[in-house]
């Protein structure tokens, strides 16, 4: 029923061109219910424990305190501590997804912006698909939402941060003899979003948003180098 709630509004949403899609608002119910549901499936190790006492600060508080942290972080992740947006990430996750996944896939000339259509969250990381068959289109990149796991077309060699496409100010770096992942790196804003290559071999493997936390390295090296990254990745980095 919740998925429903947030999705019941999308098709008339989409018509007029309103964005986010989805009814965030009606998802905080059923976020608010999951997080002692988060907490108690994840444990040590599983999770590090100042990961772990953070979510079971969070369980632990009354429903009223726990909807007003998801109500912060549905309008601004940022604003909350960074262990308690996380868990409240895992539990609206199963909400989110799910009321997403209904959504009718987007056109490119419907909707092309840094932020995801569905639910407005920031993409966690971008992928690179096999040539679409357009005349000179090539292959397509798509950013994925950190929140709802959307994926939605946007342009190659453009920065999802701060919308420069100079190339000579955008570029890649992998670790050596690795093509299936890399980061993309801006010179003008300091920020990066690490990219798939579904093209490469294994590239039909790749969960996005679960290679994501396998590939931590690269987010280090990232760092090392003052490079930021403004959407996190489960593990916090």
């Amino acid at each position: 029923m919740a998925t429903a709630n947030v999705g019941a509004r999308s098709i008339s949403n989409r018509l007029v061109e309103r964005f986010p899609l989805l009814e965030l608002a009606a998802s905080v119910p059923a976020v608010v219910e999951e997080i002692p549901v988060a907490v108690a499936s994840l444990r040590a190790p599983v999770v590090p424990g100042p990961l772990g006492d953070a979510g079971q600060d969070l369980a632990a508080r009354s429903g009223a305190e726990r909807r007003e942290l998801v109500e912060g972080w549905l309008d601004d992740p940022s604003l909350l501590e960074a262990r308690i947006a996380a868990w409240i990430r895992v539990a609206a996750g199963p909400v989110l997804e799910l009321a997403a996944a209904a959504l009718k896939p987007l056109e490119k000339e419907e909707w092309s912006g840094p932020a995801c259509p569905a639910c407005g969250g920031l993409p966690q990381v971008s992928v690179i698909r096999e040539e679409s068959g357009e005349f000179m289109a090539g292959s397509p990149r798509y950013l994925v939402c950190g929140r709802c796991a959307l994926w939605w077309s946007f342009a190659r060699a453009t920065c999802p941060w701060c919308g420069e496409d100079d190339s000579r100010r955008v570029g890649s770096f992998s670790p050596e003899n690795e093509r299936l992942v890399r980061i993309d790196a801006c010179d003008t804003c300091r920020a990066y979003v690490k990219t798939f290559d579904l093209r490469e071999r294994d590239g039909k493997d790749v969960v996005p948003l679960v290679d994501d936390v396998g590939t931590l390295t690269l987010d280090v090296w990232a760092h090392e180098k003052g490079l930021r990254r403004s959407g996190v990745s489960l593990a916090g980095v």
